[in-house]
């Protein structure tokens, strides 16, 4: 890889981290604030051990959770790093809460719980969205069960930027 693409994407993490912190200690309403999006659902609280990858977390029984509604790239892939430092830095080693819509599947086909993954009053999936990092996927509109932030998610996704 070039110098330039090196420092290309220097600078993309950099900014995306420092838009992450923007989004965690900004104060506002967020979508899991929203009393429409939480109707049927159920919650729990939790410390996650781990990041897999930019929307996959392991949490202190050990479970996988997947992040319902968005995808980040996969391993070997333009975005990968970037999308999965984000994460770590939203959740690794914290106490979040994941929020079990009803609407949604318990477990995906690899045994993973699916859920939000809300901290500190932010939906740390509608974060990656905001920041380009992640793009709304697996909804109803891709054949998948409908879930109650699908709209908002829809609505903030970007494109992931292609520097690599």
């Amino acid at each position: 890889m070039s110098l330039l693409a090196n420092r290309l994407l220097l600078i993309l993490f950099a900014v995306a981290l420092a838009t992450v912190g923007v989004l965690l200690v900004r104060d506002g309403a967020g979508p899991d604030r929203d009393p429409e999006t939480l109707a049927g659902t159920s919650s729990v609280r939790v410390t996650v051990t781990e990041v897999v990858d930019g929307d996959t977390v392991v949490i202190d029984t050990g479970a996988h959770v997947r992040l319902i509604g968005i995808d980040t790239p996969e391993r070997e892939e333009c975005g990968y790093r970037a999308a999965s430092d984000a994460l770590r830095t939203l959740v690794e080693g914290r106490r979040i809460t994941l929020v079990n819509p009803e609407s949604v599947q318990d477990e995906d086909s690899y045994g993973r719980l699916l859920r939000y993954v809300d901290r500190s009053g932010h939906d740390a999936g509608h974060d990656l969205l905001r920041t380009g990092l992640a793009v709304a996927r697996y909804d109803s509109r891709d054949g998948y069960d409908p879930h109650p932030r699908e709209e908002r998610y829809r609505d903030t996704d970007r494109a992931i930027p292609s520097v690599c």
